[in-house]
This record gives C-alpha cells, structure tokens and sequence, in this order.
C-alpha cells in the first residue's frame, strides 16, 4: 500500500493537470512494484518532465524552488548530511543560515516528514525544505561531494528538429528507433535494445556465415524467399546457382522483418509505458 505522502504527491500532480487518474494508477503500481518516488516514476515513465513535475509540487504546497545547477558549495552544510543518506532520500543540503542553526535543505519529496525529521536530528539544525528535481539533486551529490561530473542523459539529446544532419547525429537517431525503455528494480528507466535482450546466437543476431566455412549446396530455381534463408541460417551462403529474382526476395524478406521489428519494437514501448506489460513478464516471455 502506497504512503500517504505519495497519494499526497500523486494528488498535487492529478490537480495540476499534470497527469490524469488512468496514468497515476499506472504509475503507483510501477511504484508498488520497483520502489522509489513517485515524482521520479512519473518523470521515468514518460508521462511528464521532470520540470513539469517540480514545479507543480511548488505550486500544490507552496514551497520555494531550489535551482541546483549553479550553487556554490557549502562544506558546513555537506557536513551535517552523510551522503549515503542524502544519496537514499534523494536531499542534498543546499546551505547553513542562522550561524549554523538553520539548514536550507533540497528535497525531491518535501512530504516526506520522516526524513525531514532525520535530518534535523543528525544535523541538529532546524530544517528549512525546498523543492528541486530528484535527478538534479542526484547531480548535485556528483558533484559536491563525489567531485565528479554526471554523465549526460539520453533524455536531454538535442531534439531531431533542433539537429543537424551530420553522420553523427544520423547514426545517433537510428541508434534511438532501436531502443526502448524499461524501469528497473530501483525505478530508474534502464534503455535496452531488442538486440541486447535476443539469445545470442539466434538467428536474430547470428552473422550469417562466409562461403569459405561451408560451401552451400545447390538451391533449385524458383526457391521462395523463406527457402533461401533457411539455407542461409543453416550454413549457406549465396552461391552464383542463385538468380538475381532469388536474391531478390530475400531482400524483400528481409525488408518485411525489419518492418515488423519496428512494429515490435513500438509496441512494447506503449505497452511498458502503459503499465500494460512488466519487465518480469517480458523477460518470461523472451526465455519461451
């Protein structure tokens, strides 16, 4: 059963229009199911930015936004939090006030009492919450206390209609028709490709052999397309008894399957984004 800070969450957002009833449930059995927080599943799941969301839980609570990007470090204020425990609640201790008697502390989940409790414990200050993104809290921790630099998400790629037509980028958005998304046991959304997830060696991903290693044998004129690539799979290569029309409806096959894994491909995205189908079940299936 979900806690009442998340319902409380999933209210703001559903009252902000942000999303509606059909896609909150959809995100809070997501949420029963891999954990974390609702704001991050949300945004995870496609059905907002992450933006949209912070600013509608400003809005629903009237709390001040926090814009973590370009502050300045606070090494009293990183003291007063551990940051495995900033790393698991998803804060990150913005700065000290009051001569060290106030922490001014960003929160992914400002409802969260329990941690907010926490914190003013371990840090023995009053605890001032504000509002910012989980991933740019996430961020944040990188930097100030890792002293390292976070790696940039695919999400934020420069949309199609913003890019050039470079081989780079050619490459890049083909890259991106071959993938989908899938969230993982933490919530986070992990992007996988039919390929990574087909049995190696399968006639999917298997290369087809070269002439050199098995000699095909001869194929009878007027084979059908299927015929030719059951040889091919079998060990065979084209051989000079094949006619160019032979060659030619293996080509048309294998147009036909590349259509339909995209066809597959765009399925299983709507069906995962919908809630419609679990990884789990995806994995059971893919092992038949």
């Amino acid at each position: 059963m979900a806690s009442p800070s998340r319902n409380r969450i999933g209210d703001i957002l559903v009252k902000a229009r942000v999303i509606d009833e059909l896609q909150l449930r959809s995100a809070m059995a997501t949420l029963d199911q891999w954990g974390g927080r609702l704001s991050r599943v949300v945004a995870d799941l496609g059905l907002a930015s992450e933006d949209i969301v912070t600013e509608a839980i400003c809005q629903g609570l009237g709390m001040q936004r926090v814009q973590l990007g370009n502050i300045s470090r606070d090494t009293g204020a990183l003291a007063r939090v551990e940051v495995g425990m900033a790393e698991q609640k998803a804060v990150f201790p913005v700065s000290l006030k009051d001569n060290g008697k106030t922490l001014v502390l960003a929160m992914a989940d400002p409802t969260d009492l329990a941690t907010l409790d926490q914190v003013a414990a371990r840090s023995r200050a009053r605890v001032v919450p504000m509002v910012a993104g989980e991933r740019e809290i996430e961020h944040a921790i990188l930097r100030h206390y890792r002293n390292q630099e976070p790696v940039a998400s695919s999400r934020f790629a420069p949309s199609r209609s913003q890019s050039t037509n470079t081989p780079s980028t050619i490459d890049e958005e083909q890259q991106e028709e071959d993938e989908f998304k899938v969230v993982d046991m933490s919530g986070n959304t992990v992007v996988k490709r039919i390929a990574d997830i087909v049995a190696p060696g399968s006639p999917a991903t298997a290369p087809a052999p070269r002439a050199a290693e098995k000699p095909a044998p001869p194929v009878a004129s007027g084979s059908s397309a299927a015929d030719i690539l059951d040889e091919i799979l079998a060990g065979g290569a084209p051989s000079s008894e094949w006619t160019d029309e032979d060659l030619q409806r293996l080509q048309t096959l294998q147009q036909n399957q590349e259509k339909s894994s995209k066809i597959l491909r765009a399925l299983l995205e709507l069906l995962l984004e919908k809630g419609k189908l679990q990884q789990r079940e995806l994995a059971a299936k893919m092992r038949l």
